[in-house]
């Protein structure tokens, strides 16, 4: 079986969206890979495709489309590496909300109760705590203004070094 994501893309504003490629590109390994996103089911190669995708469909028709709008940068890092959130003020609830929904029914059983679920999108990678919280720093300096909206959940796996969208559900307006 294919190793699934659900993740929702933001739509964002002009200015965000050049604002966000331009970090990225600089800082984020996973830049190329697919756009700005949340990432609110983990990849997950243990539930049937079908079952899998008619789960998100389920959740995203009983889901109301929400306003996100981010100021904040958080670092975080594990044994490999630094990373840098942008995290939104505003939608973070709803963001969160999201990701518990999608861990409900056939999705349970593999939520990674161990680590706590950050709404976020990342924009960077370093080499270290140390150097993620530099960059968070110097990004918060510069002052952060992020806005866009969630209206849609997406169902995709990575081939060949893409990630590839395999469904696409519109988030109820």
């Amino acid at each position: 079986m294919r190793k699934l994501y659900t993740v929702a893309f933001p739509s964002l504003t002009a200015a965000s969206a050049r604002f966000l490629a331009q970090i990225r590109a600089q800082h984020d390994r996973q830049a190329s890979l697919l756009g700005p996103h949340f990432t609110l089911l983990f990849g997950c190669d243990a539930v049937d495709e079908a079952t899998y995708v008619e789960h998100v469909r389920t959740v995203a028709a009983a889901t109301a489309a929400f306003h996100v709008h981010c100021e904040d940068t958080l670092p975080d890092s594990d044994e490999t590496c630094g990373y840098v959130y942008l995290v939104p003020d505003q939608g973070r609830a709803a963001v969160e909300a999201l990701h518990a929904a999608l861990y409900t029914g056939p999705m349970a059983p593999h939520l990674r109760k161990d680590l706590a679920y950050i709404a976020h999108i990342t924009i960077g990678h370093c080499a270290s705590r140390a150097e993620a919280e530099a960059l968070s720093d110097e990004l918060a300096a510069g002052g952060i203004d992020i806005a866009g909206g969630v209206d849609a959940l997406v169902v995709g796996c990575v081939e060949h070094g893409r990630f590839v969208e395999l469904a696409r559900f519109a988030l109820r307006h």
